[in-house]
Formats: structure tokens, sequence, C-alpha cells
């Protein structure tokens, strides 16, 4: 659907709504544009003046397409052109005295949604044409910037590397938030859980089971008033008391109580070496590896969702 548009106002909206890719016809060279005296088109004017169009978000590079329309007798010696200039685009200039195509491209394949208009020559007021020149520029709004299969299939994978790279970056987040976790478990253990096994508590009832032991074993093999599975009960206790260890096992030979390296040997040295540097650094002001990773998990989302639009714009292409 196409819309003729002139330079009569400030600014004019060139996208109907609903409409995927606009068409818009601007005047360039024609009576409106001229004087016409004697057949003769004099006196002509591009006063500058902007355009502009709704945009929608796009998952492909888009490109704006500028052509010229010439019909009827243009000839002239001046070197007529106009020139396009939008925010984040390279300035195009377009020589509209033939037909020609010229491309205006956003900032990164992004949606031109305004563009400037305005004469790039000093000769355009000095040039005598024919009446029967008339110019149009025709305005093809953020169309897609692909022209064949390869350059379709070269834009899907680019998104490809992009999606690969944001779930490897994903699942990275996901292993430092679990070792971060760990960590945390880890420097419980030294500061709390090896503390609670050595108190005062737990030390008596070890002491106590090792004291109790043989009553155990006696009530256990003599008792006549057990029933079986009353034996079997105290046995399995019996059998589960070991784990307490002796008191011995959690004290050093003066009597105080071991440390964590004192109880797991010089072999475990450099391990918890290192386990107390990664402490010390989750200590200074460390990530919040979960908040990381949401994000990183929202991103590769976000890149799911691009590829899957621009298999829609890319349709045309694709085999």
């Amino acid at each position: 659907m196409k819309k003729r548009i002139s330079f009569a106002g400030a600014t004019c909206a060139l996208l109907l709504a609903g409409q995927a890719h606009a068409v818009d016809v601007i005047d360039l060279i024609s009576p409106a544009r001229c004087e016409l005296r004697f057949n003769r088109l004099m006196n002509c004017q591009l006063t500058p003046r902007s355009f502009f169009t709704p945009t929608a978000q796009t998952a492909v590079p888009l490109r704006t397409s500028l052509r010229s329309v010439v019909t009827g007798n243009c000839s002239t010696q001046y070197p007529l052109e106009a020139k396009a200039e939008a925010a984040g685009a390279a300035t195009v200039v377009i020589p509209y005295l033939r037909n020609t195509e010229v491309m205006l491209r956003g900032a990164g394949g992004a949606p031109v949604g305004t563009f400037a208009l305005s004469d790039n020559s000093t000769w355009t007021s000095s040039a005598v044409l024919d009446g029967t020149c008339n110019i149009k520029l025709e305005v093809r709004w953020n169309e897609v910037d692909v022209s064949n299969t390869a350059e379709a299939q070269a834009v899907l994978a680019a998104i490809d590397a992009e999606l690969t790279a944001a779930t490897n970056h994903a699942s990275r987040m996901e292993e430092l938030m679990l070792y971060q976790r760990a960590y945390s478990l880890m420097r419980s253990l030294a500061d709390h859980f090896r503390v609670e096994l050595s108190n005062e508590t737990m030390q008596e009832m070890r002491a106590a089971a090792i004291e109790a032991g043989p009553a155990l074993e006696s009530m256990i093999l003599n008792c006549g008033d057990l029933s079986f599975e009353e034996r079997l009960a105290l046995l399995r206790l019996h059998g589960d008391l070991w784990v307490l260890g002796q008191p011995e096992d959690w004290q050093r030979p003066d009597g105080t109580v071991m440390t964590l390296e004192d109880h797991l040997g010089a072999d475990a040295t450099e391990v918890l070496a290192r386990l107390n540097a990664i402490i010390a650094r989750q200590a200074q002001n460390p990530p919040d590896y979960a908040q990381l990773y949401a994000a990183a998990q929202g991103e590769v989302v976000r890149l799911q969702d691009k590829k899957a639009m621009a298999l829609v714009q890319l349709d045309p292409w694709l085999p």
C-alpha cells in the first residue's frame, strides 16, 4: 500500500497501523516542488524535512531503502542530489536524476524510526528541467537486510553463536552458584560442625557409650526377658555406637580439643589451605552467583525468543 507524501508538512507519519513494511512516496521534482513556466520546471526547492515511522522489535538487521523513480525527460547539466540522515546511521547521498537506490541502515541493523531529507546540491534552484520531468523517492521502511539464502543463514548462525555463548555462560554461573553454596557448607563445617562433634556433651556421650558397651552386650546375650525383635534392636544400637568414636579421638595429648587440621592429619594440610583460601575470598564481598545465574538464564531465554523471531522474519529466504 502506497501513499503520497509531499514536503508540505514539517513532519509526516509514514507507516499505517498494522503495516509490516510501509512503502511511501515523496515528491522530489514535480510542479509541486518547482515553478512551471513555458513547459519548463524552474526554481525547484528541496526544503529540509523530517520523516518518521513507528518501529517494532526486530531479531535481524534491517535496512530502509530509498529509491528514486524518474519519469519523463529530466536531462540537465547540473549534478542534483539529496541526502538522508538518521541518528546512528551513515549519511546517504541520493543522486536522484537517475533511477537509483541507496540503503539507510541504523546502528547495528536497528530500525530507522526517523530521518531528515535535505538538498545536497547548490544547483537545484538553477536547474531548468523539461515539464515532463517527475522524480519521486520511494521509501521502503525497515525491511529485512538480506538478499539471499546465504545471507539469511549467516544471520541465523550469528544468533546461534550468541545463544551458544549465553548457554555456556549460564552453565558456568550455575556451577559457581553451586560452588558458592558448597563453600558456605564447608565453612560452616570448619567453623561449627567440628566444634559440635567435640563439645563436652559429645565427649561425655562417647565415654558413656564405651562404658555401657559390656553391659549392653551382656543384656543382649543373657537377658531372658527379651524377645527376638528386642534383642535385634539392641544389637543394631550396639553396632551403631562405634560411629561416636572415643573421646581421645577428638583430643590432643594435653587434653585440649583438636582442630579440624589435627583431626584430618598432615595429608589434608594442602586441601585445608586451599579451602581456607577459597573461604577467605568468599568472605571479601563475593558476587551473588545465584543472581548472576538468574540473569544468565534470562539472557538465554531472550536469545531463544530472538531466534524464533528471526526464523519468522527470514522465512522467505530459508530453504
